[in-house]
């Protein structure tokens, strides 16, 4: 088993009326099966497998990594529904049901995704 610590810090001071700063860490035990950070190239027209299959409850990192059109992005699925949108340089932090397959399909142009899964201990 290992540890995974997440940490999410949001800081403003123009988004709301008062200045905002928030950070939120957790300690997430971590255990087989994992995926390790990866980049697979994601291409327009259909969504891709980018997990197949998921066998744990898991911790799900999504990265738009692209940096040659601006207006690309990624759109993923868990589960065949799609939850969420990437535009470059954007990221997500998901836990995620077992069983629930992921893809990622990209639009405007094709964009690279960087991810990783960790399954929770």
């Amino acid at each position: 088993m290992a540890t995974l610590t997440p940490t999410l810090t949001l800081v403003s001071t123009n988004a709301t009326s008062d200045s905002l700063s928030v950070t939120a860490t957790d300690s997430l035990t971590i255990g087989e099966p994992t995926t390790g950070l990866s980049r697979q190239s994601i291409a327009t027209g259909s969504a891709q497998d980018v997990l197949a299959t998921n066998s744990a409850f898991s911790y799900l990192f999504l990265k738009n990594a692209s940096s040659s059109n601006a207006a690309a992005f990624i759109q993923i699925k868990l589960g065949g529904n799609v939850v969420i949108r990437l535009d470059v340089e954007e990221f997500a932090f998901v836990p995620m049901y077992s069983g629930l397959t992921v893809q990622a399909e990209a639009y405007t142009a094709a964009c690279v995704l960087e991810f990783a899964q960790f399954s929770k201990s």
